[in-house]
């Protein structure tokens, strides 16, 4: 599919020389061929554009600028596929042409409502779009790590909460190496002397990329911190377990050698004629499971 607009008031138009704004979507060779004679789009550049799976890049050719953004698609049920742009920008015909190889939801809202303006506007206008991907996903992401957090702070036994836990982190170093590949391709476009006084537009997507790398630096390690936390508690259950276990076995030890002593087969133990002789020995196991009971919950082991 191909498609035009009129630069300076949005109106469709067929593929001209000047002045336009062209879309390109999973073209046929014949259009290929078509777009070739229209425009002198370098070789290497197209190849790149027609990879499916590219990273982002900006390349300088004489004839265009080249640039290709890898962003996000809105996020959902927790998760969120990747989608790419490729910009092809011709400054001295005022031509904005943009590949791609899958219908992408920000540029076909933008391609509706486009009602004029100049290239670069345009150009930075779509780009703005696709570092937004960016945002949302780590407000989702922010949503996410809270969840984990209440899931890590239970200490109940869950072994989901760990697979949780490292499938957002193997998540999160996806996205960041999508984020640092897209910061630095619009560094080397927004260095360009060739933007003139609208280089500032630009550079504002530079800074917002880098407030998303920060923010995923930042829940990465916040998902290192949810692990510690998850494990610590698991530990904290188990000390607890142990803790019931020894007392309960301190309790037990000293009446066990109690019995053990008056279970033997010795007929000197004169307690065994006493009348009250069963009393003496079960008054001596409640005597002293009681006082070591007693002396171990003023101590706080239980």
């Amino acid at each position: 599919m191909i498609r035009a607009k009129q630069l300076s008031n949005g109106a469709p138009v067929g593929l001209l020389a000047s002045g336009v704004w062209v879309d390109v979507e999973t073209p046929t060779p014949e259009e290929l061929a078509l777009l070739q004679q229209h425009y002198p789009l370098e070789p290497l550049a197209l190849a790149d554009a027609q990879e499916i799976g590219h990273w982002s890049r900006f390349e300088e050719y004489p004839a265009h600028l080249f640039l290709i953004l890898r962003t996000l698609e809105t996020p959902q049920n927790s998760k969120s596929r990747t989608e790419r742009v490729s910009y092809f920008y011709f400054p001295e015909a005022q031509v904005l042409l943009t590949y791609r190889n899958e219908p992408v939801t920000y540029l076909e809202e933008i391609w509706q409502n486009f009602r004029g303006g100049t290239a670069l506007r345009l150009w930075q206008r779509l780009l703005d779009q696709g570092v937004q991907t960016f945002f949302a996903y780590t407000d989702a992401l922010t949503d996410r790590v809270e969840d984990l957090e209440e899931l890590g702070l239970d200490g109940q036994e869950n072994p989901e909460v760990p697979r949780r836990i490292f499938a957002a982190r193997r998540e999160v170093l996806r996205v960041r190496r999508l984020a640092s590949q897209a910061r630095e391709a619009l560094l080397h476009l927004e260095r360009l002397p060739l933007l003139g006084s609208e280089a500032y537009l630009f550079r504002d997507l530079t800074d917002r990329m880098g407030r998303v790398y920060e923010g995923l630096d930042a829940a990465r390690d916040e998902l290192s911190n949810v692990l510690e936390v998850h494990l610590s508690a698991q530990g904290n259950r188990l000390n607890r377990v142990v803790q019931a276990l020894t007392v309960i076995s301190v309790l037990f030890l000293p009446m066990t050698l109690w019995a053990g002593i008056y279970g033997t087969n010795f007929e000197a133990f004169s307690e065994y004629q006493w009348p009250y002789g069963r009393l003496y020995f079960w008054g001596g196991l409640v005597l002293i499971g009681g006082s070591l009971a007693l002396w171990m919950k003023r101590r706080g082991w239980w």
